[in-house]
């Protein structure tokens, strides 16, 4: 099985979290500057601010950079299409299930790795041929779901055979 880093084309084997209104462009490019996977949130965002961030990213960075997208948003469709003209390479999804957009993202050749709060999710997922999953307990900034992190991860890593990330960080 690849390495984290190989299959995203980074130094090191970190992904930026994709923290809904810090995660901008320049946060991005500056996460993948330093060697890990910058990641744009596009929280509330409509497809226009996106492809500005999206814009602002690649003129500070040649290094690899992902969208996050929140399922939930109401401009989901739109920034769905946008990830695709805009060439990006990873995308990140959460809060729903992101297997209508997959097809046509793997087609471009994007990197699919979504977020889930469960190892049935990542079973079904995994069915669209994802890259990996990140698994998302509820004090790592989980949006959905009660169960924690450390229970969470070693479900996941029996359920597929894709790798799997855990999610990090402390929440108040």
């Amino acid at each position: 099985m690849k390495k984290l880093n190989e299959i995203l084309g980074t130094k090191y084997p970190f992904i930026q979290g994709g923290m809904a209104n810090i995660a901008t462009g320049e946060f991005a490019a500056a996460c993948s500057n330093a060697g890990a996977l910058g990641m744009i949130a596009t929280g509330g965002w409509d497809g226009d601010r996106l492809r500005q961030e999206i814009r602002r990213a690649k003129e500070l960075t040649d290094k690899p950079f992902g969208v996050n997208l929140m399922l939930m948003s109401p401009y989901a469709d739109d920034i769905a299409q946008i990830i695709l003209e805009e060439d990006v390479k990873v995308v990140t999804t959460g809060a729903g299930n992101p297997g209508k957009y997959i097809p046509a993202w793997k087609e471009k050749g994007i990197k699919v790795i979504p977020v889930v709060a469960a190892a049935v999710l990542a079973k079904r997922l995994e069915r669209y041929g994802v890259d990996a999953i990140i698994a998302e307990g509820t004090e790592s900034g989980g949006h959905v779901g009660e169960m924690t992190t450390m229970a969470l991860v070693p479900q996941v890593i029996d359920a597929v055979s894709v790798p799997v990330v855990a999610a990090g960080g402390i929440a108040d």
